[in-house]
């Protein structure tokens, strides 16, 4: 062999040797295992346009396949500074060598350890995740809508093995803090047809869990996360182009203890029970929507919540239909109906949100509670809106904006706005409310609608406190858009939901009655103009109440006072008045009973009122057709199931005992002056008013009521007298203007409903009599009678007026109606006896009376008359009736001494 060719073999060996050197040097050394990991990251950053380091080398096995190792791997923020994206504690993978070549890169199982993902959002909203807007391949991204490809089919035929790796999520917006640790994590996928199963272990926020998954590429889907005492399941199925293209896939959320979801929340565990949740989610087209959404949640303590309906697009408001439920109270627990403010409790909370085709939603509001229901609903904003929920550093949920309207939804009378710092517990609640009341509400509890009459109450408070102590201040509320009245409230009350510790001041003033009543649709009564002031103050279980009254020239004062902690829990108080004008009093009890007619709720005025300049007034005429609600166009009545007592009945009904004392030291009249003193006592279950004893121009009253609350709480008896009293002027008085005149004397007892005049008088029962002695009669009333055709049986000398002799009538009352047997009028002729009964519930009355001249009871009437029909204008039929009448035992002569005023045919003997 030649020289040179020795030579020329030895360089060329020596060349390749060193290539060879040189080429496991730069792939396979682990002396430039850093430079390599940099080299790597630059290409990686400039073709991801995502900065990439690689700090702890990248090494090359050499092989028929490559083996590649990564560690220490970092993927920086591209919005925040100090913060990893990603980190890889190290990464392994094979590369076939005859891939390379045939320029594919097919990584081969892949090994992950210490895999750990941040995403964070700071408080202005921005995110770790964000991408870099500068970079090339963000400013290269797609804007077309094509079919994308399936991730699926880059995991075909892969293995994915990752160890100790975590994911951390932290909002700063919201306070939520995930920390998912998975010691284990498997993905696999055999070929093509395969499905995609996931298998893993590990736990969130420190509460253990297992994951499971399985994912055809073209069948229905399983994904499940089981945890102790809760599960997560998901089956869904595919876009017929892949998932990458969207998907459809029914939710399902058991929870066994409600403690384990707040661990894995890091929320504290304030409340215990159990729940599940359900919902369907679509996503397609760059769009996603969940519909059938359930959320039922019940809680150990017995509340309960409950939430269906479609949530729509995501993203989309106006797309919302939502029915929430929420109960304090089991249905089989509810409290029993009360009739006091002091037993009332909520019950639930109805709420309905329904998306309509203009965008503006049907909305309605059902509040119950164990003493009304308030029922609200119509178009408008939802009937509570909640924003700004966040988790705070000591693991509580934040409500950080909370709206709350409660009434019609185009014009809610409460609007109540703030945060609640723990929604779970109800603790740190401080909002801000508005009043917007129309003030027909206060004359009936379901006069919602709007009056420009009577105006508006307009007003603010404070709410703060917990479910505790919720306390009310800096009330301020008043009367607007009106001058009809007045009205003030001022004050503060510590704990709102037990009445503790209040200090209230209602400061009101009706310039006239007359336009108040008259704007309400009642009879005009002018009393005056009107003043009221009154102080409520409670401190500890002191009360101390102060209230006065004005009416012209006259004025009254009430004072209370109570200390809850007295055993024998009695209220003691007080009603003095140095001056009360008998004019004055009378046109207030007018205007009282007028205003009593709005006792009923929901029922209308029943009078037309008269003329501005006159009042009539007709004792035993009451008119009690009531206006159904046939017209349509009036707004249904919002609220209902109202068990509520008046605050009067409901006083009496409260338990307490009353002592007080009543002293009106001056009552002023035109004829004369007097004054009154008594009591009104509640002892147990018996109250009692009076006696009262009046005596005033020549006539006198004594009259005593009582109530068994125990035994008859829906009864309030009546019992006493009068007499002495001018039959003329009280004629008179009420504008009757034929002439008339006698005494008047009267006893009664009887019982009826208290809540309200027209109850009253239609459920009286009981008996009473009416006598007068001395009197006359205009004989205008005999004709219009049709009794004063012959004059000469009523008076021996026919003139404008006849005599009187006396009236004696016995009444008997039942079921609020009245009725007579004999009843007797007698002049110096004629004994009339009158029986009958008059129906004031129906307002009807059937009426014979039988003139005969006095000591002829037997002898034929020639003049029997009949009124029927209507209390109104009842029919007058003369001539009609029986003209004869017998004594069963035979009796037919008169006893040597008659009696006045009894009737005649039961003297005979």
């Amino acid at each position: 062999m030649p020289k040179w060719v020795k030579l020329s073999a030895i360089w060329v060996t020596g060349v390749i040797g060193v290539f060879l050197f040189l080429g496991w040097l730069a792939l396979a050394s682990p002396f430039l295992a850093q430079p390599r990991g940099d080299f790597a990251a630059r290409y990686l950053s400039k073709e991801l346009g995502q900065d990439i380091e690689i700090q702890g080398g990248l090494r090359i096995a050499l092989g028929s396949v490559l083996r590649v190792a990564v560690a220490e791997v970092t993927l920086p923020s591209a919005t925040m500074t100090d913060v990893n994206l990603v980190q890889i504690d190290s990464l392994e993978f094979g590369l076939a060598i005859s891939d390379l070549l045939d320029r594919r890169i097919n990584v081969l199982e892949p090994l992950v350890d210490g895999l750990r993902a941040t995403l964070l959002t700071d408080e202005d909203g921005t995110t770790s995740w964000a991408a870099n807007d500068s970079s090339p391949k963000a400013a290269a991204a797609p804007t077309n809508t094509e079919t994308r490809q399936d991730p699926l089919e880059f995991l075909a035929e892969r293995k994915i093995t990752a160890t100790n790796s975590g994911l951390t999520y932290r909002s700063a917006q919201n306070g939520l803090d995930l920390d998912l640790v998975l010691s284990t994590l498997e993905i696999s996928r055999a070929d093509t047809s395969a499905p995609l199963v996931v298998n893993g272990d590990g736990a969130l926020n420190g509460e253990a869990l297992t994951l499971t998954a399985e994912l055809p590429p073209d069948q229905p889907f399983q994904i499940e996360a089981a945890f102790d005492q809760m599960s997560v399941l998901i089956n869904g199925q595919p876009n017929s182009a892949g998932y990458a293209n969207g998907l459809s896939a029914n939710l399902s959320l058991e929870i066994a203890e409600l403690g384990q979801l707040l661990d894995a929340l890091k929320l504290q565990k304030t409340v215990a029970g159990t729940g599940t949740i359900t919902a369907a989610f679509e996503a397609s087209a760059g769009t996603a929507r969940i519909n059938d959404l359930v959320v039922d949640i019940d809680l150990d303590t017995g509340q309960s919540f409950l939430v269906e309906g479609d949530i729509g697009v995501l993203g989309d408001p106006s797309d919302v239909s939502i029915d929430t439920r929420i109960r304090l109270y089991p249905e089989d627990q509810e409290p029993e109906p009360t009739t006091t403010r002091r037993n009332l409790k909520l019950i639930s909370v109805d709420m309905s949100l329904a998306a309509q085709p203009d965008g503006v939603p049907q909305r309605s509001m059902v509040i119950e509670t164990n003493g009304f229901v308030l029922d609200t609903s119509g178009v408008g904003p939802p009937p509570i809106a909640v924003s700004g929920v966040s988790r705070t550093q000591d693991g509580l949920v934040r409500l950080g904006n909370v709206v709350l309207r409660i009434g019609p939804p185009d014009a809610p009378i409460l609007v109540v706005e703030g945060a609640v710092e723990d929604a779970l517990r109800l603790e740190g609640a401080d909002f801000d409310a508005d009043i917007t009341l129309p003030a027909a509400a206060l004359f009936g509890a379901e006069l919602f609608q709007d009056s420009d009459g009577l105006g508006r109450i307009t007003g603010e408070f404070r709410l703060s406190g917990n479910a505790q102590v919720l306390g009310i201040s800096d009330l301020n509320a008043s009367s607007q858009d009106t001058d009809l009245w007045h009205l003030d409230v001022t004050g503060s009350v510590r704990n709102a939901l037990n009445f503790g510790d209040v200090a209230l001041n209602v400061v009101a003033d009706v310039p006239s009655t007359a336009d108040l009543l008259e704007t309400l649709g009642l009879a005009r009564v002018e009393a005056g103009p009107l003043e009221f002031d009154a102080n409520l103050i409670s401190e500890g279980t002191q009360w101390d109440a102060n209230v006065r009254m004005g009416v012209s020239t006259s004025e009254l004062e009430i004072q209370g006072s109570l200390d809850a902690e007295d055993s024998s829990s009695v209220v003691k108080g007080s009603i003095e008045s140095d001056l009360i004008q008998i004019d004055e009093l009378r046109d207030v009890i007018s205007a009282a009973v007028e205003l009593a007619r709005f006792d009923n709720v929901g029922q209308t005025p029943t009078t037309e009122p008269n003329s501005a300049d006159e009042v009539e007034i007709q004792p035993l005429v009451l008119n009690q057709e009531t206006e159904t609600n046939e017209n349509t166009d009036q707004p249904p009545n919002q609220l209902r199931d109202v068990t509520l007592l008046p605050l009067g009945r409901a006083l009496l009904l409260s338990g307490m005992d009353l002592d007080v004392g009543i002293d009106l030291r001056k009552i002023e009249g035109a004829h004369g002056t007097t004054s009154l003193v008594t009591d009104l006592e509640l002892t147990g279950k018996k109250a009692r008013l009076g006696p009262v004893k009046l005596e005033y121009g020549g006539g006198h009253i004594q009259v005593s009521a009582a109530m068994d609350l125990d035994e008859t709480p829906d009864r309030i008896e009546f019992s006493g007298s009068t007499g002495g009293w001018d039959f003329g002027k009280i004629m008179q008085a009420i504008n009757f203007k034929k002439r008339a005149s006698g005494t008047l004397n009267a006893s009664f007892d009887v019982s009826g409903s208290p809540s309200s005049t027209e109850d009253f008088l239609s459920s009286l029962e009981g008996s009473a009599t009416l006598s007068m002695h001395n009197g006359s009669i205009d004989t205008q009333l005999l004709d219009l009678a049709g009794l004063g055709v012959v004059p000469w049986l009523f008076s021996k000398s026919p003139g404008p007026t006849a005599s009187i002799v006396c009236v004696n009538a016995p009444f008997h009352i039942s079921g609020g109606g009245i009725s007579t047997k004999q009843a007797v009028i007698e002049t110096d002729q004629v004994q009339i006896v009158v029986l009958g009964n008059v129906d004031v519930k129906n307002q009807t009355l059937d009426v014979v009376g039988q003139p005969r001249r006095i000591g002829k009871p037997l002898a034929r009437s020639p003049w029997p008359f009949t009124l029927s029909g209507s209390l109104k204008k009842p029919k007058v039929k003369v001539k009609d009736g029986p003209r004869k009448l017998r004594r069963s035992d035979g009796a037919s002569t008169m006893p040597d001494r008659r009696k006045i005023c009894v009737p005649d045919i039961l003297q005979l003997q």
